[in-house]
């Protein structure tokens, strides 16, 4: 079982005595849901998103019935498993739980995205804001972000980062990041699941950008040296980590979020019973606790019809970082 696993076992076991608790607004024959409910997460199992989707999806499930499941679709930066949600029956029997990725970076790397994230979905629920944290092996001997920064210029033919996929906010951060600092020719090595990490462990690659519930445990263990924050601001699990922006001396801040989405035309009571269970859950204390151990932070409530515009307006941004990262469409 590899780290990222067990990290997402700790996390879902530290809420089991929830499950103990009664269950309160069960579900009636012939109300939602009347049968299970799959939500999907575009992504492999352990990673960021597949955790917090975890942690939130059963504690909806438990005051629902019990019948929401989990189902990890990897591929393509999170366009097949997007794509799966996008043709699904508007019902409300599935969902899609996603990063930004597929909504707000994908329409400017894939010239042509099998699903059309402008009007193929209904926003649910926002659930989560997810910095991201500069990492470097441990055996590389560099200690803070300006002596990796120093160390990458004077051997950027020898440097590598890795992400996970071309256009993923993983690789948007790193390429960003080494065109700040004037060393655009590092090389980029993209990966499709979580031996990004254990390759970079291994000195395989000089630097990552990732989630900290990611990074965590391999820190803990000494295998990796955590440098820097993604964020406008130092983060409070972490306010020894100064921001990336202040070591390149030059604007920078790629954070990305959560969300959860159902198909479009989901009749409306369906999308509004889901977004008040998952701000309910959202603003439980446990939970509160669990996204700050795992470094995430939350935003402030919005009907699902803020969080539409809100997605709309985030490609904005993310439109020019993918600019600015050097990525053309394929």
């Amino acid at each position: 079982m590899n780290t990222q696993r067990r990290n997402a076992l700790r996390v879902l076991s530290g809420l089991c005595g929830a499950a103990a608790l009664p269950r309160l607004a069960l579900a009636q024959p012939g109300s939602y849901p009347d049968g299970p409910v799959t939500v999907i997460v575009p992504y492999g199992a352990g990673g960021s998103t597949d955790v917090i989707a975890r942690l939130l999806v059963n504690d909806v499930s438990e005051r629902l019935g019990g019948n929401f499941i989990v189902e990890n679709k990897p591929g393509a930066a999170g366009n097949i498993g997007t794509r799966q949600v996008g043709i699904s029956p508007p019902d409300g029997k599935t969902l899609l739980y996603s990063t930004a990725t597929p909504f707000c970076i994908n329409p400017y790397v894939y010239r042509t995205l099998p699903f059309d994230p402008d009007h193929d979905f209904a926003a649910v629920s926002r659930t989560a804001k997810l910095p991201l944290v500069l990492v470097t092996n441990a055996g590389l001997g560099v200690k803070t972000a300006d002596e990796l920064v120093q160390y990458i210029r004077k051997n950027p033919s020898k440097c590598s980062f890795s992400s996970y996929g071309v256009g993923t906010s993983s690789h948007i951060a790193g390429a960003i990041f080494c065109k700040k600092i004037g060393a655009s020719e590092v090389l980029h090595v993209p990966y499709k699941d979580m031996t990004a990490m254990s390759d970079l462990a291994a000195g395989r690659n000089t630097f990552h950008i990732d989630a900290w519930s990611v990074v965590d445990p391999l820190v803990k263990a000494g295998k990796l040296v955590p440098l820097a924050v993604s964020s406008g601001e130092p983060l409070p699990w972490a306010p020894q980590l100064p921001t990336i922006a202040s070591v390149v001396k030059d604007n920078y801040e790629v954070v990305t979020w959560h969300a959860v989405f159902a198909p479009r035309k989901t009749p409306a009571d369906i999308v509004d019973l889901l977004h008040k269970e998952f701000q309910q859950t959202i603003d439980k204390p446990a939970v509160q606790k669990t996204y700050t151990d795992q470094g995430f932070l939350t935003y402030p409530p919005a009907t699902p019809k803020e969080i539409d515009a809100f997605v709309k307006q985030d490609k904005l941004r993310w439109k020019g970082y993918v600019e600015a990262a050097g990525i053309t469409p394929s």
